[in-house]
């Protein structure tokens, strides 16, 4: 297996990445967040009017029961986006939006029923707002109080859709950044699963934290905002080359870590090495690495200037260590000395390895 391995990659060495596979993923990565933008857009109203509808005959849960509600609501997008089917790559992606805006549908549930525990009246702008703070900007800023109601500083159509754009750019981003995700079935839905259910209890506990703390905010006043406000970054589906280097010698100190490498293993991180833009050289080096017992010392502060990325690489190797069914406690203890070189705290490491 091996040997079949590096000589594949050795019968390519002078072919290039062709720059027309490249503009067709950039070209895809902005359809698919197109389509979760257009999908929230319609899901923001139709939350509210269901809520609205049912609030009228139930009454809200408590908040002593919120961390309860917020853990089951992130265990079903995580069961949600397990079974998503995926299929590798940027049309995969795509045809995982179903999944996506169903998960995006539960969140924003979420959010205006804890909005309801704590009393408050919520419109559809600060329920966005609320959301795209959680996912890693700084929107949340845009949420105040005004008496009982949380609402967002004042939105006009135009930048409220800004907003909802850049929150399906934002969802699109984090998991294009995701190796798993964009190429191995398997791997990639435990990373989708991962994912969902680790950004739901953090939207969920953005969003106790907001409406906890609201009676400090009621002297806030409405200002209006225009699209200059909203920081909006821009999807993409392709990492840099170091980091994608360096994610990968991570993965081949974790696959030999219990100090048994077995074919499937080997056929499963070359799949990630053939995917990459790094040169042929370098990934036969790196499959090389697989069969060496030189250990190498990746720089993980390419890794520190990114959230998302760093995120999404504790999510692919949690992903590979359990692709086998197993998640043995030295793999364990391995995510977790990542995970504090890293900065990650002690209880997200935890939960992402949940």
């Amino acid at each position: 297996m091996f040997s079949k391995i590096t000589d594949k990659f050795s019968k390519n060495s002078e072919i290039e990445v062709e720059v027309e596979v490249e503009v067709e993923d950039k070209d895809k990565g902005r359809e698919i967040s197109n389509k979760i933008s257009e999908g929230i857009t319609k899901l923001v109203g139709r939350v509210i009017t269901e809520r609205e509808e049912y609030y009228k005959n139930n009454l809200p849960l408590s908040i002593e029961s919120l961390d309860g509600m917020v853990s089951s609501f992130a265990n079903k997008n995580a069961l949600i986006s397990g079974g998503a089917g995926l299929i590798p790559g940027p049309w995969g992606m795509a045809a995982a939006i179903p999944e996506i805006l169903a998960v995006v549908r539960n969140q924003l549930i979420m959010v205006y029923d804890i909005s309801k525990a704590y009393g408050h009246n919520i419109d559809k702008e600060a329920l966005i707002s609320i959301l795209f703070g959680a996912v890693g900007n700084s929107a949340t800023s845009l949420v105040v109080i005004q008496g009982q109601k949380v609402m967002a500083k004042r939105v006009g159509a135009k930048a409220l859709q800004s907003l909802i754009h850049a929150l399906g750019g934002k969802i699109t981003q984090q998991l294009a950044k995701s190796m798993a995700a964009k190429w191995l079935p398997v791997a990639g839905a435990i990373a989708m699963a991962t994912w969902s259910r680790y950004s739901t209890k953090k939207i969920g506990g953005k969003a106790i934290g907001i409406f906890l703390d609201a009676g400090s905010d009621e002297k806030n006043e409405l200002i209006d905002i225009d699209n200059e406000d909203i920081i909006e970054d821009k999807p993409v589906l392709t990492s840099s080359a170091a980091i994608d280097e360096l994610k990968i010698i991570s993965m081949i100190e974790l696959m030999k870590i219990d100090g048994n490498i077995d074919d499937k293993e080997v056929e499963f991180i070359s799949g990630f090495i053939e995917k990459t833009d790094l040169t042929s050289s370098k990934k036969i080096e790196l499959i090389k690495l697989i069969k060496s017992n030189e250990k190498s010392r990746p720089d993980y502060e390419l890794l520190n200037k990114d959230p998302e990325e760093k995120l999404n690489f504790i999510i692919d190797l949690v992903s590979l260590a359990k692709a086998d069914g197993k998640f043995d406690i030295t793999e364990k203890m391995f995510v977790k000395e990542i995970g504090r070189m890293l900065n990650f705290d002690k209880d997200d490491i935890e939960e992402l390895m949940a």
